[in-house]
């Protein structure tokens, strides 16, 4: 269908408007699982769209008490001087994708210098970022690191530049043409330059088109541990390089998600990643094979505000301000993260003065804050401010056990649970029971299905029809398995840094055991939980979800097809021929209405099906000292990235 020029770009804004800025949105968040799925804001209508593409909008800051000041509007002049004048005049040309920025990361007030010394909850195995998902990973690379196109995190409406200062697209978004900042240069590896074996290193390197090839051949390339992204490009047919500051990516079929991870499209440096530590290229077989093990794994490397200087694992890792960098620079000179596992750690290093910033778990929110237990926050030595978590927490059931196979049993451990008074009594009321996938205030959950209740008698009848009685006449059901007989007996893995969590599986575990079911609690270190899941080894376990404020896209979690994949998220074993439709034709549907019709219709599905208890919404919780200013929160993740904060010295 013809469209003219005009209606083609605002056709354009209103799919963009709420994707997902960072192709790391599949990253797990702290103590939250390592992936990433999307959930949607309303969607705008087309006349708004076309109003805020053209339209500057004076912006705020979000969150905090502490915050000293709003975040200050940004005029054209003070934006163009990140871009050579060709660059400029053809970023504001009809026709691009992107929008200049409206708003400064200085707010009115701002101080520059100073260090900020952050808490991360558990170490690392590595900072690779393609095979090395985890949350904090993920964090790192938003300072180090930049995609293609960035929102902006007090407008998310608005998609700006970011290594990228102009994108089009054709008529049905399967080919997009991508125009790069010229100059742009890789941060200094860190390394010992005292070792002649890094000379090779000391080069300056700016970003071309073959970065982005590379990325893509890692991400599919079947030795390298990335399948938690190859879903989402397999259909792309490749990338084009014009020369090498534009290139064309390529879609074989126009999807929904085509456009969010075009813009989320990151350099991978052919001549690092690609090469021995003495600078040799790998032969083209062994790239994969030697990419996840790469000698470079465990630094980093970018072109963002920040760069990477060392990392003492277990201890803390060190960024630097980059002073080179192409936009604009953040306040604060150097960020520390700490590694803390211990919560009460991290909240006697903020009391200290050695953090500067942390997160607050519910006890501690309850007892240090509410009832005063910490003087600090009635002194105003420290800050603290709520805000509401994209996020779920869930149990999840493993479908591929004796146990968990049965829907019916899968409802009866839901039915088992009393997801308000554990919300209540061990997290502190800071939350909203949930009965499916998507945030709980978005049209993609539908409001109408409530949660099943807590209903004992009802649980208990569930397990009789599934076959399991007590045939030992101890307390204990059984079921015939292959003709023997195998007790209710299973192992719930919980967050080992979490007591509220392990309290709450306690007061589940007591009600279990009432209707015949033991359960065995056991607390565990991060890593090797996320091990263990990666592996399958384990019956039910603690789990959480991060949301974003944009696309959502079921693929990665729910689709049977990724129920086998090695490391992959469907790790319960979801398997349902019409979810897997519905989730097929959400990738190629572009109407709001028939979206959210089919979203619906997944969210009963999961809500009947049970392969998750889905258990509650969090109100997240964090606190800082008081010198740390214009503290602010946003739905674009990471929910508390600090680029716009500043320390008054």
């Amino acid at each position: 269908m013809e469209r003219n020029f005009f209606s083609s770009v605002a056709l354009t804004v209103v799919m963009f408007v709420f994707a997902v800025l960072v192709l790391f949105n599949t990253c797990q968040v702290n103590h939250l699982q390592e992936h990433v799925i999307a959930s949607t804001n309303e969607v705008q209508t087309l006349q708004r769209a076309i109003s805020r593409m053209q339209n500057e909008i004076e912006s705020g800051a979000v969150g905090g008490r502490a915050s000293s000041g709003r975040a200050r509007s940004q005029s054209d002049d003070e934006q163009a001087r990140f871009f050579a004048e060709d660059e400029w005049e053809a970023l504001n040309r009809p026709g691009n994708l992107l929008v200049p920025a409206t708003s400064s990361l200085w707010a009115e007030g701002a101080v520059d210098g100073g260090t900020l010394r952050r808490a991360f909850i558990t170490d690392m195995p590595g900072l690779n970022p393609l095979t090395n998902n985890a949350a904090d990973v993920s964090e790192l690379y938003s300072y180090v690191s930049e995609s293609l196109a960035s929102q902006q995190r007090d407008d998310i409406e608005r998609w700006t530049p970011g290594l990228a200062y102009r994108i089009e697209a054709n008529d049905d978004f399967t080919e997009y043409r991508v125009f790069l900042k010229r100059g742009i240069r890789y941060h200094r590896a860190s390394v010992d330059f005292s070792d002649p074996r890094y000379e090779w290193l000391q080069e300056e390197r700016e970003v071309v088109a073959d970065d982005f090839v590379f990325f893509l051949e890692l991400a599919m390339n079947p030795q390298v541990d990335a399948a938690h992204l190859r879903n989402y490009y397999e259909d792309v047919e490749g990338i084009e390089v014009v020369n090498d500051h534009e290139f064309i990516v390529r879609w074989s079929e126009s999807t929904y998600h085509s456009l969010v991870f075009t813009f989320g499209l990151s350099p991978m440096p052919r001549w690092l990643y690609g090469a021995d530590e003495d600078g040799e290229l790998y032969d083209e077989a062994e790239v994969g094979r030697r990419f996840n093990g790469h000698w470079f794994n465990q630094r980093a490397i970018g072109t963002g505000p920040y760069r990477f200087v060392r990392w003492q694992q277990g201890g803390s890792i060190i960024l630097e301000r980059n002073e080179d960098y192409h936009g604009e620079r953040p306040p604060i000179e150097r960020v520390e993260f700490q590694v803390i596992r211990d919560e009460t750690g991290r909240l006697n290093n903020l009391r200290a003065g050695e953090l500067d910033f942390t997160d607050i778990q519910p006890t501690q929110y309850r007892n240090e804050i509410v009832q005063g237990g910490t003087r600090g926050f009635e002194t105003g030595e420290l800050e603290h401010d709520t805000y509401q978590g994209l996020s779920y927490r869930y149990i999840g059931w493993n479908m591929d056990t004796p146990f968990f196979e049965d829907r019916r049993v899968r409802l009866a451990m839901t039915h088992a649970m009393n997801r308000q008074q554990m919300l209540d009594v061990n997290m502190e009321g800071l939350g909203r029971v949930i009965s499916g996938p998507f945030f709980i205030d978005s049209e993609e959950n539908d409001a109408s299905i409530e949660p099943w209740p807590f209903d004992l008698e009802r649980a208990a009848e569930l397990l009789a029809e599934a076959g399991w009685e007590d045939l030992s006449g101890d307390g204990i059901l059984e079921r015939l398995v292959d003709g023997r007989p195998m007790r209710f007996e299973f192992r719930m893995m919980v967050y080992g840094h979490r007591p509220e969590f392990i309290a709450a599986m306690e007061s589940y575990r007591n009600d279990l055991r009432r209707i015949g079911v033991r359960m065995t609690i056991q607390p565990v270190e991060w890593s090797i939980m996320l091990q263990r899941m990666y592996e399958k080894d384990f019956e039910a376990f603690t789990g959480g979800w991060v949301l974003s404020a944009a696309l959502t896209d079921p693929y990665q979690i729910w689709h049977s097809s990724q129920a086998d994949v090695p490391r992959g998220s469907n790790r319960v074993g979801f398997r349902n021929p019409e979810a897997d439709e519905l989730i097929e034709r959400l990738r190629v549907t572009f109407d709001r209405d028939e979206r959210i019709r089919m979203l619906h219709r997944f969210h009963a599905i999961v809500h009947e099906e049970q392969p998750y208890t889905f258990w509650f919404a969090p109100l997240e919780v964090a606190a800082w000292r008081s010198h740390l200013r214009n503290v602010n929160f946003s739905p674009v993740r990471p929910f508390d990235q600090s680029l716009s904060w500043f320390i008054q010295q």
